[in-house]
């Protein structure tokens, strides 16, 4: 019994399919253990950011935010970790720490950085109102 040209073009297309079937299955398997993107951005029902995660250069950090009123940003919470010193008009790195923002400015700042010693050194900045 001979096929017909339809029939032998969808079994053509089935055989085509198949192989991109099993790779996205396979895509969609390793979703659930690992996902990696350089930002992530989880926002409340009216679509304001309130989780950020993002890297950037050798900068990592996560931002927890309040949605601010038009024209300013709201209150955040920012953990930040910077990898090495790279050309900037501010000596970043290595360092770890945490911000308080109001405003768009750092009103509370607690981090660390190693001094030449190799000794890691805590460093706190608060800002009046």
């Amino acid at each position: 019994m001979e096929r017909s040209h339809d029939g032998e073009n969808l079994c053509e297309h089935l055989d085509r399919l198949e192989p991109r079937v099993a790779s996205l299955e396979r895509l969609l398997l390793g979703l659930r253990d690992e996902v990696r993107t350089r930002q992530l951005v989880v926002v409340d029902d009216d679509d304001h950011p309130r989780i950020v995660g993002e890297v950037f250069a050798d900068v990592a950090e996560l931002r927890l935010e309040l949605p601010g009123t038009p024209g300013e940003p709201g209150p955040e919470l920012l953990v930040f970790a910077v990898a090495s010193s790279h050309p900037s008009p501010f000596e970043l790195g290595p360092a770890i720490g945490m911000q308080l923002r109001a405003q768009g400015r750092a009103v509370f700042e607690l981090d660390a950085w190693p001094d030449a010693d190799g000794a890691w050194r805590p460093h706190l900045h608060v800002t009046g109102s």
